[in-house]
């Protein structure tokens, strides 16, 4: 409208550019869509509020959605509009959350691969209200994770994400409180009387601390666990007796040499590559 001379030079461009929209969707094969397909889309995500929308495709089949739980974290919800919406359910990406043990207790209740299933009576409103109660479930697991990740050295995984489950012990994500099953590395001399303090102080466990506080309690460490501010990256890599690297193929060195005298780490793929030469 800013370009065209007058309306008639403004009506003569959106004409052409109407026309070539409509003949490129008829060379692509593109399903035709209801003007009930558009209206109630639009009436939904007025409904929802535009404000919560952080990317909409240009014919509206797919919407990013912003969503934000208890903690202010920041969480985003796809959905999908078929052409036969509202008819044919809206389709629902998998949220980022962790698997759980009780998978089958979420999907008696209607869950499926981290979102509540689509039904053809369910709209947006709907099913954001759905994605937002499953997000409550994981408040104080990504509670008891981001302070692990924050006030330790998390050697493994590299780059954590809202879905992993483990830091070097498991937690479960709908009880992140209760004591985990701990797995120490590293040379028996080192490790054998940290096990034993582990042993001894296990009544001392207190749900209303967190992990990491219980487990510096259990393994009397005054000083707490090794940060990256206390610690440098070099000193918490472990070279790899065979390759000579900490990371390889995403994997960290898990396998000691038994021998008392040499205790040398080893990737488990490395070990594997050598005994098949």
């Amino acid at each position: 409208m800013n370009e065209a001379q007058d309306l008639e030079s403004f009506l003569i461009e959106l004409i052409d550019t109407l026309e070539a929209i409509l003949s490129s969707k008829s060379a692509r094969g593109d399903p035709a869509k209801s003007v009930t397909y558009w209206s109630c889309i639009i009436e939904e995500l007025d409904a929802l509020g535009w404000h919560r929308i952080a990317h909409i495709t240009q014919d509206l089949s797919q919407v990013q959605i912003d969503l934000c739980d208890a903690f202010e974290r920041k969480h985003l919800l796809i959905v999908q509009f078929p052409p036969g919406y509202p008819t044919v359910p809206l389709k629902l990406e998998p949220l980022l959350v962790p698997e759980t043990e009780s998978e089958l207790h979420l999907l008696e209740h209607g869950y499926m691969t981290g979102v509540l299933t689509a039904s053809q009576e369910s709209g947006l409103q709907f099913a954001v209200t759905q994605a937002e109660k499953l997000l409550d479930q994981f408040q104080e697991f990504w509670n008891v994770m981001e302070d692990i990740d924050e006030k330790t050295w998390v050697i493994d995984p590299e780059k954590p994400t809202r879905t992993d489950r483990m830091r070097r012990c498991a937690l479960d994500p709908l009880s992140p409180r209760s004591i985990p099953e701990t797995r120490m590395f590293g040379p028996t001399a080192s490790i054998e009387p940290m096990r034993t303090k582990l042993f001894q102080n296990a009544g001392l466990w207190d749900r209303t601390k967190l992990p990491r506080e219980n487990l510096e309690v259990l393994l009397e460490l005054p000083d707490g666990f090794p940060t990256p501010t206390s610690v440098t990256k070099d000193e918490m890599n472990i070279e790899c007796g065979i390759c000579y690297s900490f990371r390889f193929e995403g994997q960290v060195p898990d396998q000691l040499c038994s021998h008392t005298k040499c205790q040398q780490p080893f990737h488990r793929v490395c070990l594997y590559e050598v005994t098949r030469m």
